[in-house]
């Protein structure tokens, strides 16, 4: 009587039928959860009550500005040395130097500072070091050290979309 050998069971079909979909299962959730971690969405403040004092101080400065009748201009040069030329217009005393902010609608890695040094009054220059495409949202201060952006003395604000232009007007924010 022949007996049929046994195979090892990793050459057995079945057990690659039942096996087969758990790898795929265990290879598939490990790339999504290497996905959602590489490119988690920014994190939301935790702190509302430090938030919402801030903000009055934030509206002291769009005020402030408003006063000053501040108003600026920022025309973008792209190629290889990119560049930003600042015009600002107002009741102030211009300072040597400003700070523009360019901040990613969806990335906050992507946010720059750019530090503009004057050239005339009124007049200020700065590089760019980041490739600037579609939308961004500016921001211009007298504050050079971004983390003490909340205790400048005034504020301009715009926004700026690439594909439609490479200038964009900065006004005092209006409540």
């Amino acid at each position: 009587m022949n007996e049929p050998t046994s195979k090892p069971w990793y050459r057995e079909f079945w057990a690659w039928m039942v096996l087969a979909p758990l790898i795929a299962v265990v290879i598939v959730s490990s790339i999504t959860v290497s996905l959602a971690v590489r490119h988690a969405d920014d994190k939301v403040t935790d702190n509302y009550y430090k938030d919402g004092r801030m903000y009055h101080f934030s509206a002291e400065q769009d005020q402030r500005a408003q006063a000053l009748q501040l108003a600026a201009m920022v025309q973008f040069q792209r190629g290889e040395d990119q560049t930003v030329v600042v015009e600002l217009n107002g009741n102030t005393d211009y300072p040597e130097k400003l700070l523009l902010t360019l901040s990613h609608p969806v990335e906050e890695d992507l946010d720059q500072h750019i530090v503009l040094s004057q050239l005339s009054v009124g007049r200020y220059s700065g590089s760019v070091t980041t490739e600037l495409n579609s939308r961004w949202y500016l921001r211009l201060m007298p504050e050079l050290d971004p983390e003490q952006h909340k205790s400048a003395e005034w504020r301009l604000k715009g926004e700026i979309n690439f594909e439609l232009g490479e200038a964009a007007p900065l006004n005092a924010a209006s409540r």
